[in-house]
């Protein structure tokens, strides 16, 4: 894994739980090549009870970002089932990557 350090984009979540709020920061890093030919995203969710890292592989660099961003879709609504909690975006409830 040749994780790149140049942030493509970054999203500022707040994530309301038990009681608690916490600052959640989600970062998708520069899609690069990997030697099988294919292109990886690395991304990161972090804040909170959250400090996950990981990456997606598609055939190319949109792909890889694409699948980046619904991976984190998922593992976000994957949390909020699971500890009973909430995602806010801009004050609005929700996290916005479907």
């Amino acid at each position: 894994m040749n994780k790149s350090t140049l942030v493509a984009a970054e999203r500022n979540l707040v994530l309301r739980h038990s009681g608690l709020e916490d600052a959640v920061v989600v970062t998708f890093f520069v899609p690069g090549p990997v030697p099988e030919g294919d292109w990886e995203c690395q991304y990161e969710i972090r804040g909170g009870p959250i400090q996950h890292a990981h990456r997606t592989v598609g055939i190319d660099s949109v792909q890889a970002l694409s699948l980046a961003m619904a991976g984190v879709g998922a593992e976000l609504d994957f949390f909020e089932r699971k500890h009973n909690a909430k995602f806010f975006f801009l004050d609005e409830p929700g996290h916005e990557f479907k």
